[in-house]
């Protein structure tokens, strides 16, 4: 609950939800602030920052308001040490005290060579791992050591390297065994100078894929699972369900077949809202169908779908567009905040929206709820209905939260359609005063629904007077883009 009123609103006109008669306009959301929150699994990318790409300034006056605990922050070996042997951190202390400061909890991602010991690599050391000779390893090395001694009282989690099955990350030819040599020799530094410091693995740019799996199980093979404590991967699928009811399982397959005690973070996921011409098929994702919309629409997906298969902490990237990447000069859209004047876009209220939401503390359901979705569209016998339909489902303390959408391309825009949903909650759980929300326009809504008080399914039972029941939501609008369903209890909305 909260009593002071933020300062940034959706635009107008952005509400998914229409006219339905069921629903009761109650007002909008009451965003929490990140220093309100005390656990969340949800973070966003400070990367880039190494080499230059955009001015973190840009971040501040919004960072406050977005709601999310995590940050990751690439630390540039090549900014940080110009002079061998003299490192100079100030710029990433700046970063560092500004995120903590404001309730965001940095970590890090150790990436990049460095020209001083690598100097086959480009300036920014994209790409080239130190591995290959005895100079560079030790430079690495040292290199490590200083950073964790400096920052030993304020960042807790490090990263190696980013995306090393990834040939413009991994300019050598990704080979797991020599990832997994890059990783063993930044333990034996990292643990001398913060022992208690929490070391992460994989950084998989293929996400789930069979090559991804595949990828990581070669590395647990190496010893992988042996020196880290986390294992992340990337997310960048042009249908974020897609595949996930067999990559998630396998995932976790691998990684309980050689360390089950491993946490797995999704360390880096994004959308962009434009592509200049120029750039199309430069990036991830760069040759879908673009919009601010959609991006927004992706970020919600992907961050429900991972969430409710227990992913431990999600990141998106990124927090501002970025004015280049690398050595092509071209401004890349995937910030949640524009370049151009640091405003926020409609994925920065998605992303409050989920972070107000699902915190202090928040869990999947994982079996105390279950809803049946029909469609009515093409048919108004639910048990006819054929348009597929997805759901996530989360539990903070004893109130549920209940998201679902129509796993179709994030590119088609919103088709609103009318459903209805059963909806069953254990008992142990509440939901006195149902509400929905639009996560994008930050609507919320009263929600009448009725009690199905039969004691099975069947049509021609009578129901029971003094049968528990359960709830019959109709007519629910349901689309492409999720919406959100709890008790009034779990929010605030903003004074008027």
């Amino acid at each position: 609950m909260q009593s002071e009123l933020t300062t940034l609103s959706p635009a107008a006109g952005q509400s998914l939800v229409g006219s339905f008669p069921a629903l009761t306009y109650l007002g909008k959301l009451l965003p929490k602030k990140s220093t309100q929150i005390s656990s969340s699994r949800l973070g966003v990318g400070f990367e880039t920052l190494d080499r230059d790409m955009w001015d973190a300034e840009q971040a501040w006056p919004v960072l406050d308001e977005l709601g999310i605990k995590w940050a990751r922050v690439q630390t540039g070996w090549t900014k940080t040490e110009q002079q061998r042997g003299v490192y100079d951190f100030a710029w990433l202390d700046q970063i560092v005290d500004k995120l903590i400061e404001r309730g965001v909890t940095p970590w890090f991602s150790i990436s990049y060579g460095n020209q001083l010991y690598t100097p086959e690599s480009q300036p920014d050391g994209v790409g080239y791992p130190p591995i290959h000779t005895a100079d560079e390893r030790e430079g690495w090395q040292k290199y490590v050591h200083a950073l964790a001694t400096h920052f030993r009282d304020r960042v807790e989690h490090y990263e190696v390297w980013n995306e090393p099955d990834l040939t413009s990350f991994w300019k050598c030819q990704p080979r797991a065994a020599e990832y997994v040599d890059l990783v063993r020799m930044t333990a034996v530094p990292l643990r001398e100078a913060h022992p208690s410091a929490k070391l992460i693995g994989g950084a998989i740019a293929w996400g789930m894929t069979p090559w991804s799996i595949k990828f990581l199980e070669d590395c647990m093979r190496a010893g992988l699972h042996e020196l880290v404590d986390i294992i992340t991967y990337h997310g960048y699928k042009s249908i974020p369900e897609r595949h996930s009811t067999q990559e998630f399982p396998a995932f976790k397959q691998v990684i309980n077949k050689y360390k089950p005690s491993l946490d797995f973070w999704q360390g880096e996921s994004g959308f962009q809202s434009y592509v200049p011409e120029k750039a199309r098929g430069v990036g991830a994702l760069s040759t879908m169908k673009f919009s601010e919309d959609i991006q927004a629409r992706m970020l919600l997906r992907r961050f429900l779908l991972e969430l409710h298969n227990d992913c431990r902490m999600c990141s998106y990237f990124h927090m501002a567009d970025f004015a280049h990447y690398s050595a092509f000069k071209e401004t890349f859209h995937y910030g949640i905040v524009r370049l151009e004047d640091g405003s926020p876009k409609p994925s920065y209220f998605a992303l409050q929206t989920l972070a107000t939401l699902l915190s202090d503390p928040m869990e999947p359901a994982n079996g105390r709820t279950s809803s049946h979705i029909s469609v009515l569209s093409d048919s108004k016998d639910p048990r006819a209905t054929k348009i597929a339909t997805w759901q996530a489902n989360f539990v903070c303390g004893d109130i549920p939260v209940l998201a679902w959408w129509i796993p179709e391309s994030v590119e088609v825009d919103p088709d609103v359609q009318e459903m209805e949903m059963a909806y069953w909650i254990d008992s142990s759980l509440k939901l006195d005063d149902p509400v929905l929300i639009d996560p994008l326009s930050q609507e919320v809504y009263s929600v009448t629904c009725t009690w199905d008080k039969r004691t099975c399914a069947e049509t021609w039972m009578d129901p029971t007077p003094d049968a528990e029941g359960i709830r019959i939501f109709n007519p629910l609008p349901i689309c492409n883009s999720p919406l959100l369903l709890t008790d009034r209890s779990l929010i605030s909305l903003r004074p008027d």
